[in-house]
């Protein structure tokens, strides 16, 4: 969602529906109880003058009539995620940092024992730390080995990694610093010290599963399957009417980005029903419409991140003493991961955040000037 401009035109997508591919399987339901994530500050009004682009996929206008993508399956039900395959591993991974957030994420300093407790949720199987090892930022180029041929991040050595630290983000930055997090919280005597902590631990993962959505909605173009991890990254397998991990943060804030997030999830869908990932001589035609759903997703998931730095922001800017050191602790290792896109819309103002995250004393902090660059940079989703 952006403010009001004119859309580009779709070159042959823009002709009548089309049928689309048989749909998969229901996803699961939505949870009936939802219990948003302490935000620790107001919830961000939806600007009224966020309008969806005119080249956005709009399933909840007239069930998508009024866009430019053909029918499909995301269609039929604005609220619900369709998905490819019935078995989608990634929803136990959003449940388990769902349960470190219930012994972490409280506001105060968790004890020694919760630290240990928690990082055996961090360390299950196939679970959250092992995918944050191989995680890297879709937004950068492929790192290279050696040879000068693409790598994935977590097959180079440090020093290779080292040399794409933006796209080796997961096993150079995110690991690290979740890993002496856990360790300092769970041998750490002083309480401020555990709650600084468990700051950095809820900024390392919602980092991750910010990143996580647009990855698996990236490669899902080679492994359709990832289109659900992208879907369960962002919800953690509910429906727009739930959600848990990122969505839990976001629909306590701002239902518009909510919405849009869902919308940009369906619209991902939508294009990979369109485009059989079986062939390769549709892929100039449907692949202007991966690039809006792809860029709709990231647009709507990137303002997520913006209300959680946001809100805590403000409640930086009314707290004393530790409070104040644990919610500015998250903020100055979350927030970092709006800078690329800050830097490419005002170099400017995104200057001034990048010097406000410097600062490693939360007295410091200018919070207005925080603000207002996140407002004027971020004011969509």
């Amino acid at each position: 969602m952006r403010l009001t401009y004119a859309a580009f035109a779709v070159v042959a997508l823009a002709a009548c529906k089309q049928d689309d591919p048989p749909g998969s399987p229901d996803a699961p339901g939505a949870d009936a109880d939802l219990t948003d994530a302490p935000t620790d500050g107001p919830p961000a009004d939806g600007d009224p003058a966020c309008l969806a682009a005119a080249d956005d996929y709009t399933p909840r206008d007239m069930m998508s009539a009024t866009d430019p993508f053909p029918a499909c399956v995301s269609d039929a039900d604005p609220d619900s995620y369709v998905v490819i395959n019935p078995s989608v591993s990634t929803i136990a991974r959003v449940a388990a940092f769902e349960e470190i957030a219930t012994i972490l994420f409280t506001g105060g300093a968790p004890s020694m024992q919760a630290f240990i407790d928690a990082r055996i949720q961090y360390l299950q199987a196939n679970g959250l730390e092992s995918r944050m090892s191989r995680r890297e930022d879709e937004h950068y180029p492929p790192a290279m080995n050696g040879a000068g041929a693409g790598a994935a991040c977590n097959t180079l050595t440090l020093a290779e990694q080292a040399a794409y630290p933006d796209r080796c983000i997961g096993p150079l930055t995110l690991v690290p610093l979740v890993a002496d997090a856990f360790t300092t919280g769970a041998t750490a005597a002083a309480p401020r010290d555990r709650l600084l902590a468990a700051a950095r631990i809820e900024a390392g993962l919602v980092r991750f599963l910010y990143l996580s959505v647009y990855k698996e909605a990236v490669t899902c173009k080679t492994a359709p399957q990832d289109c659900d991890s992208a879907w369960a990254y962002y919800g953690g397998g509910d429906q727009r009417s739930g959600g848990k991990g990122l969505a839990r943060y976001v629909r306590g804030l701002e239902t518009l980005t909510h919405d849009r997030a869902f919308d940009g999830v369906l619209a991902v869908r939508c294009w990979r029903g369109l485009d059989d990932p079986g062939l390769t001589t549709d892929d100039a035609l449907f692949d202007p419409l991966r690039t809006i759903a792809l860029g709709q997703l990231d647009r709507a998931a990137l303002r997520a991140v913006v209300l959680i730095v946001r809100a805590r922001t403000v409640a930086l800017a009314a707290a004393t003493s530790d409070s104040a050191a644990g919610y500015w602790e998250l903020v100055r290792y979350l927030a970092p991961t709006l800078l690329r896109e800050a830097f490419q819309r005002d170099a400017a103002r995104a200057a001034v955040l990048a010097a406000e995250l410097a600062r490693t004393d939360a007295a410091l902090v200018d919070e207005a000037a925080i603000l207002a660059v996140l407002d004027a940079v971020f004011p969509c989703p």
